[in-house]
């Protein structure tokens, strides 16, 4: 499973959407969460020139204005979708996957920082009163989890908004995973100030079903935000090696174990 979660900083150019779908069929992506795309409505054009072809699926929620925006795209067939789910600065997906449930979140939360635990509030009700599954939150939150989370500016008045994200987090007994490639997701233009305010918050049974081993901060280039990718680990080696103990040789019947074994195998290949 490859996830990308990126805030586009607007998506009404189309020399701009042509650059991030650049990004997203490069990756061979299978789900994308995308952020900001300041769009007051989203068609099949568009989701097309994003994706690449038709082989695509989407929802997401219009802008407030000029601000805001969320579009979470899938690949076609992926999973099956359940239901879907919006609040205050998120959209939801809950769907089966190969006999597992799992919600998958995009988020894009408020400046304001009192806005934002309503958001957070209301993932933590939803979590609460849903059936059990795995989660797969992911995209900008806006906020830092740790002071080695932001540089560039003074922290003092980051304190409380720490302590709230982390709470979030240890309330939807979510994992934070360790960033590859780079610390910081968003950069200001003059390179002076840096903060990781994006990520994939995941259930730890989310991380084992699909062997995820961290995220992937990639290279800015159409937005202030980097991308963020998630990829599995579940790599194919070839057949499993078979091991062989030397003291076997010493086992009194080992050769006619070794013969009868042979002959078994030889007949279901003649």
């Amino acid at each position: 499973m490859i996830i990308v979660s990126l805030n586009i900083r607007g998506g009404g150019s189309r020399a701009k959407r042509k650059r991030v779908g650049y990004h997203i069929q490069k990756g061979e992506v299978d789900i994308c969460f995308v952020q900001e795309t300041k769009l007051s409505g989203i068609d099949f054009n568009i989701v097309k020139e994003l994706w690449g072809d038709n082989q695509v699926e989407w929802s997401h929620l219009v802008a407030n204005g000029a601000s805001g925006g969320i579009l979470t795209m899938w690949k076609k067939d992926f999973f099956n979708l359940s239901f879907s789910f919006s609040g205050e600065g998120f959209f939801g997906l809950c769907v089966e996957k190969d006999g597992k449930r799992i919600y998958f979140v995009n988020v894009y939360a408020s400046c304001d920082l009192t806005t934002r635990k309503i958001t957070w509030d209301r993932l933590y009700d939803l979590k609460n009163n849903n059936f059990k599954g795995s989660w797969c939150i992911g995209g900008d939150f806006n906020s830092i989890s740790s002071l080695e989370g932001r540089i560039g500016m003074s922290t003092r008045s980051y304190r409380r908004e720490i302590t709230i994200f982390k709470e979030f987090i240890e309330e939807m007994e979510l994992v934070d995973l360790p960033t590859i490639g780079g610390k910081f997701t968003w950069i200001k233009i003059n390179g002076k100030t840096m903060s990781r305010l994006d990520r994939f918050l995941l259930s730890e049974s989310f991380i084992e079903d699909w062997k995820v081993d961290g995220q992937h901060i990639g290279e800015r280039d159409m937005s202030d935000h980097a991308p963020i990718w998630l990829k599995d680990n579940r790599k194919y080696w070839g057949p499993k090696p078979f091991k062989f103990n030397n003291m076997w040789f010493k086992h009194e019947d080992f050769d006619i174990f070794v013969e009868e074994d042979f002959d078994i195998f030889r007949m279901k290949w003649l």
